[in-house]
């Protein structure tokens, strides 16, 4: 079976949205909080886009070390948001991005759940 998608480019789609957010969290100037919780909340949007495309794709794998693979890119994304996140709720504290990196967080356990169960 052709792999619907490889690690590499789960990897290249998540960074690329990263690299975006950071440059757009840039520009917005430090006394704004909307700005801030919109680009946090499309950054989560963003993440949970990358998390479908991997159901689907496991959905038609039948090797389980395979799907396995995917969920352990996915735990590697999600810390890549996290962090991205992270650094958002530490620099800008009063303005409520906190719940976006702690479902970040939740979506990240619940793929090392998934990479656990089928390795």
């Amino acid at each position: 079976m052709k792999e619907c998608l490889t690690d590499s480019d789960l990897l290249e789609l998540s960074n690329g949205s990263l690299a975006s957010f950071e440059q757009r969290v840039a520009a917005i100037p430090g006394d704004l909080c909307a700005p801030f919780h919109d680009e946090a909340r499309q950054l989560e949007t963003e993440l949970l886009t990358v998390y479908r495309v991997v159901v689907l794709c496991t959905k038609r794998e039948e090797d389980l070390e395979r799907v396995s693979k995917w969920w352990a890119t996915l735990v590697q994304v999600c810390d890549g948001f996290a962090a991205r996140l992270s650094r958002l709720v530490q620099a800008h504290p009063v303005c409520g991005a906190e719940q976006y990196y702690d479902r970040v967080l939740e979506l990240r356990s619940k793929c090392l759940r998934l990479q656990k169960m089928h390795s």
